[in-house]
C-alpha cells in the first residue's frame, strides 16, 4: 500500500532531488508577431479588418466636355474575436525549500512557454487555409517556394513577404540549397541556411524572403502545410490583453501560484494575399 502524508512525500522527494532545468524547444517561439496585422484595441471583443477592392484602371474621357463617370468602390471586412487563454503552475513552500533548482524561475519559464505555444499553434493552423495552393512534386525545394512567390506576384500582391514553413520543409530546403545545382549566388551555396536552426523560430533568408519555422505547422492528408504571404496584410491579430505572467500567494495551500493569461484572436484577412505551400509529410 502506498504511503500517504508528509512523511511519505518527504521520503519520495528527498530521493529525487536533482539539479534540473527546462530544455529549449523551437515550438513556442513567437515568430508570428513579426508579420501579422495588429488591429488597434477598442472597447469590443471583436475587431474588424477592412480591405478595399481594386478599382481598376481609369477610363478614357471622350472629350473635354464629357463628365468623368463615378465609380463604385467595394470593401470587405473580416473579424477576429478575442478569447482568453491561461496556464497556471503552483509551487508549494515545501518543494521550494527542498529543491536545489530555482523552481520559481522554472515555473515562470514554463508558463511563458505555454502561452507562446498556444499563440503559435493558432497561427500555424491558418497556414493551410489559403485557397491558392502550390504543392511540391516531391521534396520541397527552392523552386516550389519561388513558384508560390510568383503566384502572389501574378495576383498583383506586393511585398514585403514572409514565409512560414513546417520543419520538414525547411529541412528539405536546406538540403536543396546545399547541392551544387541549387546555386544562385556568386560562389554557389547559401551557407547561412545550411546552418542549424536556433530556438528563435527564424530559419533564415532565401532570395530575400524571410523564413520562419516552428514545429506547429499543420499536417493533413499526408501533406504538411506552410505558406508564403504578404507580411502585415494576409493575417490579422486582435490582442486585447498581451501575454501576462503574475504570481499570487495562496496561504491556505502554502504555495505560490504562477498564472499566465493572454486574450487575443487571429484571422485570415485576405485570402488572395497568401499562397499555401504543401509537400509530403
Amino acid at each position: 500500500m502506498a504511503g500517504t502524508g508528509i512523511v511519505a512525500l518527504a521520503d519520495t522527494i528527498f530521493a529525487e532531488i536533482v539539479e534540473g532545468k527546462v530544455l529549449d524547444e523551437v515550438r513556442p517561439a513567437n515568430t508570428s508577431r513579426d508579420f501579422v496585422w495588429f488591429a488597434a484595441k477598442g472597447p469590443s471583443q471583436v475587431a474588424s479588418f477592412g480591405e478595399w477592392g481594386d478599382g481598376g484602371a481609369a477610363a478614357a474621357i471622350t472629350n473635354d466636355l464629357t463628365e468623368v463617370s463615378s465609380s463604385v468602390l467595394s470593401d470587405t471586412q473580416v473579424s477576429a474575436t478575442a478569447s482568453g487563454f491561461g496556464f497556471r503552475v503552483d509551487i508549494s513552500d515545501f518543494v521550494r525549500e527542498i529543491n536545489v533548482a530555482d523552481v520559481y524561475g522554472l515555473a515562470s519559464r514554463q508558463v511563458a512557454a505555454a502561452l507562446a505555444e498556444k499563440w503559435e499553434t493558432d497561427l500555424a493552423a491558418l497556414m493551410d487555409d489559403f485557397a491558392n495552393v502550390t504543392t511540391s512534386a516531391s521534396t520541397f525545394n527552392g523552386v516550389d517556394l519561388l513558384a508560390g512567390l510568383s503566384a502572389l506576384e501574378q495576383r498583383d500582391i506586393p511585398g514585403p513577404f514572409a514565409v512560414y514553413l513546417d520543419p520538414k520543409q525547411t529541412g528539405e530546403l536546406r538540403v536543396d540549397i546545399a547541392t551544387t545545382n541549387s546555386s544562385f549566388e556568386d560562389g554557389g551555396r547559401n551557407a547561412a541556411l545550411v546552418s542549424p536552426n536556433s530556438n528563435s523560430g527564424f530559419f533564415g533568408t532565401y532570395m530575400g524572403l524571410p523564413i520562419y519555422q516552428t514545429s506547429l505547422v499543420v499536417s493533413t492528408s499526408s501533406l504538411v502545410g506552410g505558406a508564403i504571404f504578404a507580411s502585415g496584410q494576409a493575417i490579422g491579430a486582435y490582442e486585447v490583453i498581451p501575454q501576462r505572467i503574475e504570481t499570487q500567494r495562496d496561504a491556505s495551500y502554502s504555495s505560490l501560484e504562477f498564472v499566465g493569461t493572454h486574450w487575443y484572436g487571429l484571422c485570415e484577412v485576405s485570402d488572395l494575399r497568401g499562397q499555401t505551400l504543401k509537400s509530403a509529410a
